[in-house]
């Protein structure tokens, strides 16, 4: 052991300590800090009830625009986690946090390959300490593992165009779990589109190669199929759902476009106008937060020293392992920046979670370039890192919330002692965040010895528990939501106060 540690050189000490820190800013306080609101409960109790009654789904997540359903890839992930520490959700978040550890090796180990061990260490260090990759790492959701699965989906395209077309298949493979996190990972397709039409035009003289090539993407757009299997078989059950949803989304003004009866080449103004905020967004808002004079400036200096690169390569006719690396990084990049640009509505930090590694990968790439320059240079490189830690420093989150997953837990057991033995209950939750169901609380009912009535059975129910988190409605009783209206008896049998948390008030038939 010590003579392996004797071996290791002062970067691969750098990544330890990298890791480490990036280990404890993931781990730490986990389970009082993580997030479990509506559709962590929705996935918990969705994942439980395949474990628990044998109920497989071959369907995901609904999306927020377009009406679809995602795979159910991140339901099977969740599920051997759950099971371990089950009846706490927690398990799932664990392995959101680990998988973002083991993501930050992977920006070292697959980075230095890409774009040189310089570009590859900073990269990861930013990587690491970026609060907004960390947070995104501190909870289950189907979009957090999105990073790991873009980072190995680009490293895949590096090696299909650069050593052997056969890669393109694990590069299929990987853009099938994409999709399955977030539909807009769909944009991903456009980086590797432009590197395979880069590998056809390096091949095309070559018979060989190119029937290489060919047979390579049939196998890959086989498997890509394939991944969709459970998605065309809930189509075919289901009149087509997913297909015209997604068919919605990309022709309809309403969805993936802002819905501006203006003339297309105005439009086509308006989405070159917004590279320069979607830009922005990817590359500085999710590292140093909104200052959008600070971030044009650093927009364009980027810019400036990726396309002096670009030329640099060009120029003496380079086509070393930087030259692949750097341009694949940068065409996901440019890609990722114009598809975003197209989509008209508010983009959330999650919704491009997969380009994380090449936001990072691309910081990397211009503080390497520059740095070598001077010694003015490397001093402003460390100015930017230390501004950049300075200014995520106070945005981990890391206490625990004011409303835990363990609160949560202490008031759905308040919920099962009012119960009486085979009572049908439902709940109804009043909320801001419009998850009527109550999903959090919920999935702790239906693990208890007195679960609620499933949706099928709602028409039966008993009694009702409102569950009051704003307490903006004086009267709850006078709620407009459907469980509420159809319940036939009004008349409050009782109130009672959760500390530091709801007011729950039940209803039950005479």
């Amino acid at each position: 052991m010590f003579k392996f540690f004797s071996k290791l050189k002062p970067i691969h000490w750098l990544l330890i300590a990298i890791i480490a820190i990036g280990s404890f800013l993931r781990l730490y306080n986990l389970p009082g800090s993580m997030m479990f609101l509506g559709d962590q409960g929705r996935d918990a109790l969705i994942v439980k009830r395949i474990f628990t009654d044998f109920d497989p789904v071959f369907i995901g997540p609904v999306t927020s625009v377009g009406n679809m359903y995602l795979g159910p890839l991140y339901y099977y992930f969740m599920l051997p986690w759950l099971r371990l520490t089950y009846p706490s959700p927690v398990g799932p978040a664990y392995a959101v946090a680990v998988l973002g550890i083991i993501t930050i090796f992977l920006m070292y180990h697959l980075g230095k390959k890409l774009v040189g061990e310089k570009a590859a260490i900073i990269g990861t260090a930013f990587f690491a300490f970026s609060s907004t990759v960390v947070n995104n790492t501190r909870f289950s959701w189907n979009p957090n593992p999105a990073p790991f699965a873009s980072l190995c989906m680009i490293y895949f395209t590096y090696m299909a165009w650069k050593k052997n077309p056969k890669y393109w298949i694990l590069v299929s493979l990987f853009f099938s779990i994409l999709i399955q996190l977030h539909y807009l990972t769909l944009l991903s397709a456009a980086g590797a589109g432009v590197i395979w039409l880069f590998n056809l035009y390096d091949v095309k003289n070559h018979k060989a190669k190119l029937k290489k090539l060919l047979i390579s993407t049939l196998i890959a757009f086989i498997l890509f199929v394939g991944s969709l299997t459970p998605i065309i078989l809930f189509d075919l059950k289901h009149e087509n759902l997913n297909a015209k949803g997604f068919a919605q989304m990309i022709t309809g003004e309403d969805n993936f476009t802002q819905n501006e009866k203006v003339p297309l080449l105005d439009k086509a103004t308006t989405i070159i106008k917004e590279t320069h905020g979607r830009g922005m967004h990817i590359l500085f808002e999710i590292s140093i937060g909104k200052n959008r004079q600070l971030n044009t400036w650093l927009l364009v200096f980027a810019m400036i020293i990726l396309a002096a690169l670009a030329i640099n390569h060009k120029k003496f006719h380079l086509k070393n392992d930087d030259f692949y690396g750097e341009t694949v990084i940068i065409v996901y990049l440019l890609t990722g920046i114009v598809g975003t640009s197209f989509y008209g509505h508010t983009i959330f930090d999650h919704y491009i979670s997969y380009l994380f590694p090449v936001t990072f990968l691309t910081f990397g790439i211009v503080i390497a370039a520059i740095s070598t320059r001077s010694f003015l240079a490397k001093v402003l490189s460390m100015i930017f890192f230390f501004y950049f830690v300075f200014l995520n420093l106070d945005k981990y989150s890391l206490e625990t919330q004011n409303w835990s997953v363990d609160d949560v837990k202490r008031t759905a057991a308040t919920i099962i002692e009012k119960v009486k033995e085979g009572e049908k209950y439902n709940i109804v939750l009043l909320s801001g965040t419009g998850d009527i169901d109550g999903q959090s609380y919920r999935y702790f009912l239906e693990t208890s010895n007195k679960p609620p009535v499933r949706t099928e059975n709602r028409g039966e129910v008993e009694t009702l528990f409102i569950i009051n988190e704003d307490q903006k409605i004086s009267k709850v009783t006078d709620s407009p939501i459907y469980e509420i209206v159809v319940f036939p008896d009004k008349e409050i049998k009782e109130v009672y106060n959760i500390d530091n948390g709801p007011e729950i008030t039940i209803l039950r038939k005479n």
